[in-house]
């Protein structure tokens, strides 16, 4: 049952667990810094989801239920990414270069919705809060294509769990960089000799951890704005 006050207009965060064998992920060790944090009038409900194929649909669709969110940014890793990457479509297509925590690994190409659309969009404007962190000195780029795995299958799940819901209101997906803890785990933990592929990366694309919160503070202060906007504009 929901625990958020009656009236109160309720922000959604979402962060992917840990996956494809790593013992943390930004996108979700972002989420206890803000977790009930009340930002621009907007209170803050951030919650952990699962790297699942099978289960992170019907999760979607309970959580837009529950809590009816004005706003909702789901957040994810991209391995080697050097910036922050804000998504504005997700496609109605499976194909996983690496499997799920379950160890599901479609390949086929087939769709995540067999009835649905074949694509659906943010409803966020990713190009006003690519700028927003621009103008503080942060990378961030606007991205059309959010891939073919779980983050593409997150972003196209979530927006139709909006609708069915019946709440409007920004929505998205953002791309996370590797933090420079784990790059600088990465470098520590190889093996003794060196990689076996002499060209294997290790010194990644990353960011450290206070400033990807500091990116996500600005980018939920912009949401919180933009959907306070349009909940007055629609009463």
């Amino acid at each position: 049952m929901s625990l958020d006050t009656p009236g109160r207009p309720i922000g959604l965060v979402t962060g992917s667990a840990p996956f494809a064998g790593l013992p943390d992920n930004p996108a979700s060790d972002l989420l206890p810094l803000f977790d009930g944090r009340e930002i621009g009038g907007v209170t803050l409900r951030c919650i952990r989801t699962p790297v699942s194929r099978a289960r992170l649909p019907a999760l979607n669709r309970d959580l837009a239920a529950e809590h009816r969110p004005v706003f909702w940014v789901a957040l994810g890793l991209a391995t080697g990414e050097p910036g922050f990457r804000f998504e504005t479509t997700a496609i109605n297509r499976v194909d996983f270069g690496v499997a799920d925590n379950e160890g599901d690994r479609p390949t086929d190409g087939g769709p995540i919705e067999p009835a649905g659309p074949a694509a659906r969009f943010a409803t966020w404007d990713a190009r006003a809060l690519a700028r927003g962190l621009l103008a503080a000195d942060l990378p961030a780029t606007v991205s059309h294509h959010a891939g073919t795995h779980l983050c593409n299958l997150n972003l196209y799940c979530l927006l139709g769990a909006m609708a069915a819901a019946g709440v409007t209101g920004p929505a998205g997906f953002l791309h996370l960089p590797y933090t420079t803890a784990q790059v600088a785990r990465f470098l520590r933990e190889g093996p003794e000799g060196g990689d076996a592929a002499p060209m294997t990366p290790r010194l990644l694309p990353s960011l450290p951890q206070e400033t990807q919160a500091a990116a996500l503070e600005l980018t939920l202060t912009a949401l919180a704005k933009a959907a306070l906007i349009t909940k007055e504009t629609l009463r």
